[in-house]
């Protein structure tokens, strides 16, 4: 077999994957295949089934995040792995060695361990954002130095894991202020822009997505704060801040035209409702619809200018308003394949009376994620609880689907206290 090798990645036969590798790429482009990243770990035969399927014969595998050729299979056929379910993990160090990992394991693995790296580079590009908008606000220059690091460090991290970047971005979403909201819509229009392979612009798109509203900082700030209510005068204002956020960016010599032209259009609608041209169609640019759409999501879910709404609102109101036509709908059923119809971090109620916290998307059954249980049947906490997939075929598995979506702050839960990797997963 012919493999070619780059540090730890290889490029190898469809014929030698299997479950426990991790994919980095494909020999199709995204566009011809039904899935929606091309970086995941392989975690049943019926996946490769699929690459057999829809006509990949070579992939890319990356063996520091997975299995290589020459492993063990890492994959059991027993029952508890088939049902994806984890078990507590035993005390004895060399029981939990000997016990191989299930596929939702596997699948949570590159989360868990990109968590705390993305949290730090979340928490610098918050500071970061701060400084630049708050920096504006006072009359300064926009610091485009400090913002294409800022983008630089997360698409690195939305590489490695876009989960863990989308579900950091998911627990800020009861914070409304502007720089938050900056990094959340950088966040998701970086995670969008991968599914689309746009990666010749990933830089431009992540600056204007991380800069779009910066021209809000130069409008009276009692206007800023103001939630609803806008006067016929006021909301004309309003719509001037994509023009002043363009010529701000027209002083930094070293931003792209594209980052400034996305600014300009973010509020623009292809049916011809936004502002502040009126644009229309294919007018709008697909990078600026992506933004759009992040910037519409982010601002429902946080309640900027509104009621904060559910994930599972948001992405319906997204739905709605493209078949509307005012936002592309291929592009918003993205977004809801790539967050899932039940978004990264979601307090989920199951059929089977357990609670749990949805932990990875399953893209090929949205409504089917991987999830750890944290309340048992009876009501009892568990920190560490069994990691199962809804989408895993199994008596026990499929006695479970979700039947609520629950409120993290009226039920005293917080999501991120259920996300640690536990010491059999660590590897």
């Amino acid at each position: 077999m012919n493999i070619e090798r780059s540090s730890t990645k290889k490029r190898i036969s469809i014929s030698d994957l299997r479950p426990g590798m991790y994919v980095i790429g494909l020999d199709r482009s995204w566009l011809q295949t039904p899935f929606l990243f091309h970086r995941k770990h392989i975690r049943s035969q019926d996946e490769i089934a699929k690459f057999h399927k829809h006509g990949i014969r070579e992939v890319v595998i990356d063996t520091q995040r997975g299995a290589d050729v020459d492993d063990r299979p890492a994959m059991t056929t027993d029952e508890p792995a088939r049902a994806g379910i984890v078990q507590t993990p035993a005390p004895s160090k060399s029981t939990v060695a000997a016990r191989p990992l299930s596929a939702a394991e596997l699948a949570f693995q590159p989360l868990a361990k990109e968590l705390d790296v993305a949290r730090a580079i979340h928490d610098e590009a918050l500071s970061a954002a701060q400084v630049i908008f708050d920096g504006v606000a006072g009359g300064a220059p926009i610091d485009s130095q400090i913002a294409q690091h800022v983008v630089a460090k997360l698409m690195d991290s939305i590489t490695r894991s876009p989960e863990a970047n989308l579900l950091l971005m998911q627990m800020r979403r009861f914070q409304s202020d502007l720089f938050t909201h900056a990094v959340n819509v950088c966040v998701l229009s970086l995670v969008v822009a991968t599914l689309e392979e746009l990666a010749d612009d990933l830089s431009a798109l992540g600056m204007a997505a991380l800069l779009h509203d910066v021209g809000e900082m130069r409008l009276p700030r009692t206007l800023i704060r103001k939630r609803n209510g806008f006067t016929e005068a006021e909301q004309r204002l309003i719509e001037q801040h994509p023009m002043l956020g363009a010529a701000l960016l027209s002083q930094c010599e070293d931003v792209p035209a594209l980052v400034r032209h996305i600014v300009i259009e973010h509020h623009e609608r292809i049916d011809g409702s936004g502002y502040p041209v009126g644009s229309r169609g294919a007018e709008v640019s697909r990078y600026s619809q992506i933004v759009a759409i992040a910037d519409t999501y982010d601002d429902m879910l946080s309640g900027r200018n509104q009621i904060a709404h559910q994930p599972t609102e948001v992405l319906r109101q997204l739905y709605l308003q493209a078949n509307a036509g005012a936002l592309d709908l291929d592009l918003v059923e993205k977004v809801i394949r790539g967050l899932g119809v039940y978004p990264i971090g979601s307090l989920v109620e199951l059929s089977s009376g357990e609670r749990a916290i949805v932990l990875v998307a399953d893209r090929s059954d949205t409504i089917k994620p991987i999830v750890r249980i944290i309340v048992s049947r009876t009501g009892m906490k568990q920190l560490n609880g069994p990691i199962v997939s809804l989408a895993e075929s199994g008596s026990v598995a499929a006695d479970r689907r979700i039947v609520n979506v629950l409120d993290p702050r009226k039920e005293g839960i917080d999501p991120m206290a259920f996300l640690k990797i536990a010491p059999a997963l660590a590897g």
